[in-house]
């Protein structure tokens, strides 16, 4: 009797590797784990994602899938038309997704946020017969306000919001990456046995704690120095610039550290600018992006890391990815109180917080943090190491997907 194929999923994203984002690196530990685990799977990525050197590239040894920008289509166009340039990009999405169904034939689409996505994956997997999950890693409109690109509670957030919440009552499963979201989406009337958690993680193979590279501390000229660091994109709710004028509050009654900057982003002019309100050019080394080889080299270098977000209504219901990867790497973490941090550290049992509205109380946990033995240190470095990999490996934290996927499919 021969043996059924393997499951087939495909997988619907914004945009993917070879761009950096945590939302990028999410999407590649998925798609390489599942397979890991035998599933077949490809990947579509919308036309948002407008980087790519071939409509079909095989990276990870998975096959992405791209869609083009519809032709004749442009930003510049001043159509006075709610959403016109989401509805194209949609429909253009919808019309790559069943392309690749049709050839692909998976036993289900899982799609992932926003919810332009997963609108392109329920028109397709309707059509065609295919269940659908819709994960959401955060909600569009909130990103949107912390851009100032809308207005909270305005007619495009509610709307947005509306439009979020019909997709995640239509989709066959709702995923979600953090007990803040599902709290969120319950309270919108979602049943609480059709949302599964599949937490952000870590791939504790590859952030293997290492010694501090001394080339590295010559180049940023970090000899001898405490580390005082951050690692990712520069977004306006990370609230880098108060990381900088808390940094130049304490060099005035030491001169023990540095603090270091790793990243970029559409913040980026609002740090350089408090740089040098600050007069703190000597004390911020900000090398940009660095090649993916070399970001856990980066990591080694910074003694305390610290994400000092601003409270919104994002950054208290959504877990970030790196500090994950700064506990993998051995290292100590600092952040705000908001309530996407306060879920890493309680679950990990790791970090330090400080209320996300006081300067004050920043400046007084980074200069506890910085006071700290490296025998004590390390030993907080060494427990939250153990307590990433126990807890958040990416094995552990997609089996209730996988396991979901084969309930859904009829599937062994």
């Amino acid at each position: 009797m021969s043996q059924p194929r393997p499951l087939r999923v495909l997988h619907l994203i914004d945009h993917s590797i070879p761009l950096h984002s945590g939302y990028s690196f999410r999407s590649r530990y998925i798609a390489r784990v599942e397979q890991e685990l035998g599933i077949e799977v490809e990947v579509v990525t919308s036309a948002r994602h407008d980087e790519f050197a071939a409509m079909e590239e095989t990276l990870d040894g998975i096959k992405f899938h791209r869609t083009a920008i519809p032709k004749g289509f442009s930003d510049r166009m001043q159509l006075k038309v709610p959403f016109w340039r989401e509805c194209i990009m949609t429909g253009a999405m919808a019309a790559r997704l069943k392309h690749v169904a049709l050839k692909f034939n998976p036993d289900l689409i899982h799609a992932h946020s926003p919810f332009f996505n997963g609108q392109a994956a329920l028109r397709v997997g309707g059509e065609l017969g295919i269940p659908v999950f819709y994960e959401i890693r955060a909600f569009w409109e909130d990103d949107a306000v912390d851009k100032h690109k809308i207005t909270k509670g305005g007619l495009v957030y509610s709307q947005v919001k509306r439009l979020e919440t019909k997709v995640a009552r239509q989709a066959d499963r709702l995923v979600c990456i953090c007990e803040g979201l599902r709290g969120d989406m319950e309270s919108r009337g979602i049943p609480a046995e059709k949302i599964l958690i599949s937490k952000n993680g870590v791939e504790v193979e590859t952030f293997v704690p290492r010694e501090k590279d001394p080339a590295l501390l010559a180049k940023y000229g970090l000899e001898g120095k405490r580390i005082l660091g951050f690692i990712g994109s520069f977004f306006t709710y990370e609230g880098l610039p108060e990381l900088v004028a808390s940094a130049a509050r304490l060099e005035k009654t030491r001169d023990d550290f540095k603090l270091l900057l790793i990243g970029g982003g559409d913040d980026e002019p609002r740090v350089k600018k408090a740089i040098e309100e600050c007069g703190a050019q000597d004390l911020v080394v900000m090398p940009g992006r660095v090649p993916h080889d070399e970001v856990q080299a980066h990591y080694a270098l910074i003694d305390v890391f610290c994400y000092p977000r601003y409270k919104t209504r994002l950054t208290e219901l959504v877990t970030p990815l790196k500090p994950l990867e700064a506990m993998a790497m051995e290292r100590v973490v600092t952040g705000s109180d908001v309530g996407g941090i306060r879920e890493l550290f309680d679950e990990c049992e790791v970090g330090q917080t400080f209320r996300a509205d006081s300067a004050e109380d920043m400046d007084r946990v980074l200069n506890e943090s910085l006071d700290r033995s490296d025998e004590d240190l390390a030993e907080e470095g060494k427990k939250g190491r153990i307590n990433v990999s126990q807890k958040r490996s990416w094995r552990n934290n997609l089996k209730p997907i996988v396991e979901a996927y084969a309930q859904i499919c009829r599937r062994p």
